[in-house]
């Protein structure tokens, strides 16, 4: 009694270890053929897709067009006529500055232009004169009649310079009156009336910072490794704290054609056509960019690709049954396959599942899956 009960807990035993092992082949992607108790492996073949995909990064808005507003002329601000949240114009008037000396500078400039056109109108008619008299033959003499020509080319050069030095104050004097370069928002205002501004200014303090606010851009630092799947004209949607409900769209119109050596990054500009005003610049923005590979890759299920501490690989089987290790880098993922970059064609036999356990010395059963 006692070697029969010995016997079957034996049999018992054995039964549970075979239950066992067929479990945990099943849950590699294994299969155990009936007849032979040979573990059968699922395989697939190697496609080329499109891929595409998303690529969400962090960007800030900026007005089209920003500048800060700076006095071209040394002067005292006498008026302000536009505040920070003010809509303005191009052209508009923005301040009013204020030189004394600049506007005496103009009026001696006018005053000597008039003396000099007074003497040039003056020896251009003795010029006159003289060639009406030198009609009579030994009237006027060859000596005077060379004089009054030098002398009324001199004169006329004069009368010339001291035009030019009179329009050139008269335009310093219009930078007294700043006007709008763009259609924009005024954002900041860092002076008041009485305020001395222009060149010679210490602090060098803007008197008003303008943006365009109709337009935005918005920058994004795209990874290198993304670059050549950023296309000039393709659309992108982002969101913005303030409105995170809210999906907005842009175009991306160009990009830097120039790599950060030190974040290995390429900058894009993403246009936005705000003419709503609902985004500000300045808001922080969510950037969802569109991925899309310019030729077909290769595509694998996710389980194929196995990573351990030493490399990434899926297992290629030729002529049926010889396994072999072949070296993969991931790319995106699309769902439950994955791109990858490797000594692959397309339609090579790959199995469904890797694993380290599966070595390249012994032949092995496959099923190809539907």
């Amino acid at each position: 009694m006692k070697m029969r009960k010995s016997t079957m807990l034996v049999f018992s035993s054995l039964a549970a270890i075979t239950i066992m092992n067929s479990s945990c082949s099943h849950s590699r992607g294994e299969s155990v053929d009936s007849e032979s108790a040979e573990v059968v492996y699922q395989a697939s073949h190697v496609k080329k897709e499109q891929v595409a995909s998303q690529l969400v990064l962090p960007g800030e808005l900026e007005g089209f067009y920003e500048t800060s507003i700076m006095a071209k002329v040394n002067g005292y601000v006498k008026q302000i006529k536009a505040d920070i949240g003010d809509r303005v114009q191009h052209g508009q008037v923005l301040a009013e500055l204020e030189a004394p000396e600049l506007m005496s500078q103009l009026d001696g400039a006018y005053s000597e232009m008039q003396v000099k056109e007074a003497t040039y109108l003056n020896t251009k008619g003795k010029y006159t004169r003289l060639q009406k008299t030198n009609k009579t033959p030994g009237a006027v003499s060859a000596y005077d009649m060379d004089l009054a020509i030098t002398t009324v080319k001199a004169d006329s050069l004069s009368f010339v310079a001291a035009i030019s030095a009179f329009q050139s104050i008269k335009n310093l004097s219009d930078y007294l009156t700043i006007r709008a370069p763009f259609d924009g928002i005024i954002t900041e205002r860092a002076v008041a009336p009485g305020s001395f501004v222009g060149p010679n200014d210490k602090n060098l303090m803007p008197i008003l910072k303008l943006k365009s606010e109709s337009r935005l851009r918005l920058h994004v630092a795209v990874p290198e490794k993304n670059i050549a799947e950023v296309n000039v004209g393709d659309k992108v949607q982002f969101t913005v704290k303030s409105f995170p409900d809210n999906a907005f769209e842009g175009k991306i119109t160009r990009l830097a054609k120039n790599l950060n050596t030190q974040t290995r990054s390429e900058i894009v500009e993403i246009e936005i056509d705000n003419r709503g005003g609902q985004l500000l610049p300045g808001m922080y923005a969510n950037v969802n960019i569109p991925l899309k590979r310019q030729k077909l890759t290769m595509v694998v299920p996710q389980s194929a690709v196995m990573i351990n501490m030493e490399r990434s690989f899926v297992i290629k089987v030729f002529h049926g049954s010889k396994p072999v290790w072949v070296d993969v880098q991931k790319g995106e993922q699309q769902g439950d396959r994955v791109e990858v970059f490797g000594n692959l064609v397309q339609g090579d036999t790959i199995l469904t599942t890797a694993s380290d356990e599966i070595k390249e010395t012994a032949a092995i059963k496959i099923v190809m899956e539907n």
